[in-house]
């Protein structure tokens, strides 16, 4: 790992998810408000948390890339990339659809999709890259529980 550090590429990949990860917070300006407007579950974590977890998560998302961008199996890089991206992506359309959209059905299909890609990442990377699959359990994790914080709210409100 000493040797990544080194590496241009990491500090690329780590710095750059992470704030794109961050940008999807661009769509959260009414997020507070409108958090706390809605009926939630007494499981739902304060709102100011979900910002100091994600910036941890989009770390180790950014340390995640740069590992299987550097991944040495070519044919394995393949299908590894085009999974992170698509989580990615999936990631990034949450917030704009549940905080500036306020459209809790289509954020719990989105959720929803992400978790089944997360799925099928994890498997993946257990195979192929073991290490990336640790660092991006604690990101499947708070899907997870995000998940079931989303379909409650739903079933809530």
């Amino acid at each position: 790992m000493m040797n990544s550090l080194k590496d241009f590429r990491f500090w690329i990949c780590t710095i750059g998810v992470t704030l794109l990860g961050l940008l999807s917070g661009l769509f959260t300006t009414n997020a507070q408000s409108y958090y706390q407007q809605l009926e939630l579950p007494s499981f739902a974590p304060p709102g100011w948390l979900f910002g100091p977890v994600w910036t941890i998560l989009y770390i180790l998302m950014g340390i995640t890339f740069y590992l299987i961008w550097t991944h040495p199996v070519r044919e394995e890089r393949r299908t590894m990339i085009p999974l992170f991206v698509v989580q990615f992506i999936l990631n990034f359309l949450w917030s704009p659809l549940f905080f500036a959209l306020q459209s809790n059905l289509l954020s719990v299909i989105d959720i929803t999709a992400l978790w089944i890609v997360l799925i099928i990442q994890q498997l993946f990377y257990l195979r192929h890259k073991p290490i990336a699959m640790w660092l991006m359990g604690p990101y499947f994790l708070w899907v997870t529980f995000a998940m079931v914080l989303n379909y409650s709210i739903i079933i809530l409100n």
